[in-house]
C-alpha cells in the first residue's frame, strides 16, 4: 500500500521545480558571491530583458502590457490597489473567488464606502453571466474572476465574462493563478484588463515572482500608488510615469528568481502545451470516476468544463483524516481552507480535498492515490 517515493498530487503549487530553473537561479548566485550584486545583474543583463519578449510570445501580448511582481497575490493587489475607489462603487465577484482577494478587496471596500457583492452561481457553483448581465449598470467598477477556483474542479467562463461587459466601463480582473497552462496560454482577449498569474505552478518556475498583463486601456487610465526612479523617473521637477505596464514595477527586484524563471520561459515555449493539457485532463478523469466508485465519497466537480482540480468529500469522514493517511504513505493531496474562497464555504459547500495532478504524474500514482484513499475510508483516526 505504500509508495517508496512522495507522491505530489497537492495542487500545481506542488509542481517540481525545473531542473534547468534551480541551476540558472545556483549559477547567478555564485556570480554574486564572486563578483557583487551589481556586476552580475550586468553579466546577466540581455537574458534578464529577454523575460519580457519571451513571455509575450507565450501568452500573446506586447511585452510593454506585461509587469512582473513578487507573486500573483503582489501583481493583483497592485493593480486594484491603483484604483481609486468611491463611495457606492460596486464590486462584483464570483462565489469562488480567491480568498486573498476577497480580503483586500473588502477591506477597501469598508474603506472607502464601496459594495462588494456576489455574481448569483450556476448549479455548478460558477459564474452565471446571465445573472452577471442584469447586475450591471454604471455603478459597477469592476468585475473579478478566479478562473479556476482553489477549492473546486470548474472553470469559470472568463471569456464569456469578459464578452458579458463589451458595453460594460468596469474593469475586468482575471487571477489566473490555477488556470494559466492547463487551461490556457492566450491571455490576449482585449477585454482582460488585468490577468495575474504565479509562475511557480504550471511554468514550473521559482516561487518569488508572479506577473501581470494589463489592457492597452488600463495602462491609458490608470497609475500605481507608488513609483521609484525606474516606474517613475524624477527629471526637470516632474515625476515622469511611464507609460507601459513597467510603471507598476519597481527597479529593485531578484535577479537570480526572474533568471530562474527567463530558463522555464524557455522550456515553455518549446513545451507542446495541447499535450500537458491532455495528460493532467486524463489524469484528472480517472481520479474523478475512481474517486466516484468509493463508497461514502462525493465528487464534488460538477461543472461542464472542468479542470485537472479535483475535489471530493466523504460522508462522515474529515478532509484532514485523508491528507494524513495519505501523508503516512508518501502521498500529497491537500484539504483546501474557509479561507481559500470565503463566499463558497460560507453558503453551506462541504469541506473538500483537493487532488491536483501535473503532468509529470503517472497513472500508476493516480492509481495508488486511489487505492490509497478508499483503505483510508476503513480506518478510523
Amino acid at each position: 500500500m505504500a509508495s517508496e517515493q512522495l507522491i505530489h498530487l497537492n495542487n500545481a503549487a506542488a509542481s517540481l521545480t525545473l531542473p534547468g530553473v534551480y541551476q540558472a537561479i545556483r549559477e547567478h548566485m555564485e556570480k554574486e558571491a564572486a563578483m557583487g550584486s551589481t556586476e552580475a545583474m550586468i553579466a546577466s543583463a540581455e537574458p534578464l530583458s529577454a523575460i519580457y519578449q519571451d513571455l509575450g510570445k507565450l501568452v500573446g501580448v506586447p511585452e510593454r502590457r506585461i509587469a512582473f511582481s513578487g507573486s500573483n497575490t503582489d501583481a493583483w493587489q497592485k493593480t486594484f490597489l491603483a484604483l481609486n475607489l468611491q463611495q457606492g462603487d460596486r464590486i462584483l465577484v464570483g462565489e469562488t473567488e480567491w480568498g486573498g482577494n476577497i480580503s483586500v478587496l473588502k477591506y477597501r471596500c469598508d474603506l472607502h464606502g464601496a459594495k462588494l457583492e456576489i455574481i448569483p452561481s450556476t448549479d455548478a457553483g460558477m459564474i452565471d453571466t446571465d445573472a452577471l448581465a442584469n447586475m450591471l449598470d454604471d455603478k459597477v467598477r469592476m468585475v473579478c474572476v478566479t478562473w479556476v477556483p482553489a477549492i473546486n474542479g470548474g472553470i469559470n467562463p472568463a471569456y464569456a465574462v469578459a464578452e458579458t461587459l463589451a458595453n460594460s466601463q468596469a474593469w475586468l480582473f482575471v487571477d489566473a493563478a490555477q488556470s494559466f497552462g492547463q487551461v490556457s496560454l492566450d491571455l490576449s482577449h482585449p477585454r482582460f484588463d488585468v490577468v495575474t498569474v504565479s509562475t511557480r505552478k504550471y511554468l514550473r518556475g521559482p516561487r518569488g515572482i508572479g506577473f501581470a498583463v494589463m489592457s492597452e486601456r488600463f495602462l491609458e487610465q490608470v497609475n500605481p500608488c507608488g513609483v521609484d526612479q525606474f516606474s517613475g523617473p524624477f527629471v526637470g521637477n516632474v515625476v515622469n510615469i511611464r507609460d507601459d505596464a513597467k510603471k507598476f514595477e519597481y527597479g529593485e527586484s531578484s535577479y537570480m528568481i526572474r533568471l530562474g524563471l527567463a530558463n522555464a520561459l524557455q522550456v515553455a515555449l518549446t513545451t507542446d502545451w495541447q499535450e500537458i493539457q491532455s495528460t493532467i485532463a486524463g489524469l484528472a478523469t480517472r481520479l474523478r470516476s475512481g474517486l466516484g466508485a468509493i463508497k461514502g465519497v462525493t465528487v464534488q466537480d460538477t461543472a461542464t468544463d472542468l479542470s485537472g482540480i479535483v475535489t471530493f468529500s466523504h460522508d462522515h469522514l474529515s478532509p484532514s483524516h485523508f491528507v494524513k493517511h495519505l501523508a503516512a504513505r508518501n502521498i500529497n493531496i491537500a484539504a483546501p481552507k474557509q479561507t481559500y474562497a470565503p463566499f463558497w464555504f460560507d453558503a453551506g459547500r462541504p469541506a473538500v480535498n483537493r487532488i491536483s495532478p501535473h503532468a509529470f504524474n503517472t497513472s500508476s500514482e493516480v492509481e495508488v492515490a486511489l487505492e490509497t484513499i478508499e483503505y483510508s475510508t476503513k480506518q478510523k483516526g
